[in-house]
């Protein structure tokens, strides 16, 4: 065994132990223990129960336990509460909500990753047109005056921002909306299941 797969062994082996798993799903479990149903959904929110957002504390704590969980792993959610407070209605009604909301992030996320293609694309194209204006000019001779010369010094620095900008958002800025749309994704694909037992 290779020190790379020696290496992944172990770190399965960490999440084993922290997280349990699904033989069958192949899927991570994310547990949470609750006292009630409203611990899940924002209780200021006005909307129908199903569309609801998420609890803030809540929603940071599944996105915490993702986190450590690669993302090539399906997860599942399941959650605790006492039997006294068993309702199936509520129950199903949380669980679209819960689905409901990393569907509409999942758009969300989306559509900020099309605009920012988009404006990369921009942004080449006018590193382009500038570049292209300023070799066309350097060869004209133009660089011999003083002030066109800092005109054209201004051209070439212009274009290359430009470059640089398009470089750092599909390089760098979008590599973190990249894994945010993942992980909508996977949350908004995750079975979701209620445990009831005395807590």
């Amino acid at each position: 065994m290779s020190m790379e797969d020696e290496c992944m062994k172990k770190k399965m082996d960490y999440f084993r132990k922290v997280y349990k798993y699904d033989d069958e799903a192949k899927a991570y479990i994310i547990e949470a223990s609750l006292d009630d149903y409203t611990e899940i959904l924002n209780g200021w929110d006005p909307s129908p129960v199903r569309w609801r957002d998420i609890e803030p504390e809540f929603k940071f704590f599944l996105e915490e336990c993702a986190h450590d969980i690669p993302l090539r792993y399906p997860l599942e959610i399941l959650l605790h509460l006492p039997e006294s407070v068993k309702n199936s209605k509520k129950e199903k009604l949380t669980q679209e909500a819960i689905k409901n909301n990393f569907e509409f992030l999942t758009h969300l996320e989306s559509k900020d990753l099309r605009q920012r293609n988009k404006k990369s694309a921009i942004y080449v194209v006018m590193a382009f047109v500038f570049l292209s204006a300023a070799y066309t000019l350097q060869d004209t001779g133009i660089s011999e005056n003083v002030l066109m010369s800092i005109l054209l010094e201004g051209i070439f620095i212009g274009g290359w921002v430009f470059l640089w900008e398009a470089f750092s958002l599909v390089f760098i800025y979008n590599q973190d909306v990249r894994r945010n749309l993942r992980e909508m994704r996977r949350f908004s694909k995750a079975q979701i299941t209620f445990k009831y037992g005395k807590q």
